[in-house]
């Protein structure tokens, strides 16, 4: 345990830029009161909601509950953008990740996702054309994240590692290095294909300075790069994590295994609310796409042409 300590103590700056912990001032705490309030108040809502404890036998959500999830994310967003306001450093302009020319970070996994986040995600993605690719590719991710993180383990249980731990650390800026960049980005465009579902451990995130010196691959990295990280409340995390113990999910915080482990809990399917009609599958385990009606050879435009013959 002592020596675990000091490592922790002496080894901080071999960390990522993510969880590197930004101060926040009295006076910025006090701008976002009003959006810390209305977090409070959605997570109550979504706590409160008939049959959330249930979810993991019913495969059904209550009703309301991704709406609520957008309203917290919203209240996230609010909150952020007080705080930015009293921070010197941090401008509205700042490229953050998932935006082009920001997709450094987005070498590494996020790590702290709630499972009411994972939950939104997986609805977005999962009736996706390409869904299945990706899912294949967050579980080679997956796979190589653990075994660059059990590489650094100590103990004798390989299964039992903390998140606070040295190896987590140590692992997740080995993993970062290798230049992996997350599934959900989207290749082509540099943008985030989750945008408006990404987690709050992506949005708190607030690149600095020279855009290369957050990529993985710079000669200074992780050290060079400098970030603000507004984290949530103290008081919020807690909630969201009393939240998690609600659902009783046990969803992984690591965002690439959470949403295969969400995948194999709704056994290939949709999660959907209670009251929802339930989405078609084809064979293959895709979802049926509702079809396009303003192609040219649609039926509607068939009508028409023949009406003007006649």
């Amino acid at each position: 345990m002592a020596l675990e300590f000091l490592g922790g103590l002496f080894g901080r700056r071999n960390q990522l830029p993510t969880d590197q912990v930004t101060r926040i001032p009295r006076r910025a705490k006090k701008a976002a009161a009003v959006a810390t309030a209305g977090m409070k108040d959605t997570l109550t809502k979504i706590s409160a909601l008939p049959g959330i404890a249930d979810v993991g036998e019913t495969k059904r959500l209550p009703r309301g509950f991704f709406a609520l999830v957008d309203e917290f994310l919203a209240h996230v967003d609010d909150y952020h953008a007080a705080v930015r306001s009293q921070l010197p450093d941090v401008s509205d302009d700042v490229v953050r990740p998932g935006e082009p020319g920001g997709d450094g970070p987005c070498h590494t996994a996020p790590l702290g996702v709630s499972t009411i986040e994972a939950l939104a995600i997986y609805r977005h993605v999962r009736p996706w054309r390409d869904f299945q690719s990706i899912a294949q590719r967050l579980g080679e991710l997956g796979e190589q994240q653990f075994k660059d993180i059990q590489e650094g383990h100590a103990g004798k249980d390989p299964e039992k590692i903390r998140l606070g731990s040295r190896a987590v650390r140590e692992g997740r800026v080995r993993y970062a290095q290798r230049m992996q960049p997350c599934p959900f980005l989207d290749p082509k465009k540099g943008k985030c294909r989750v945008w408006e579902h990404r987690p709050v451990s992506c949005r708190m995130h607030h690149p600095l300075g020279d855009a290369a010196t957050h990529r993985p691959n710079h000669e200074g990295y992780p050290q060079a790069a400098q970030v603000k990280n507004i984290r949530l409340p103290v008081k919020i995390q807690v909630e969201l994590q009393q939240l998690d113990k609600r659902l009783m999910l046990q969803v992984s915080p690591f965002m690439f295994a959470g949403t295969l482990q969400l995948l194999q809990l709704s056994e290939g399917q949709m999660l959907q609310e209670v009251g929802e009609a339930p989405q078609r599958m084809q064979q293959d385990g895709q979802v049926v796409q509702k079809a396009n009606r303003n192609v040219k050879h649609a039926a509607k435009f068939k009508k028409k042409k023949k009406k003007r013959k006649k």
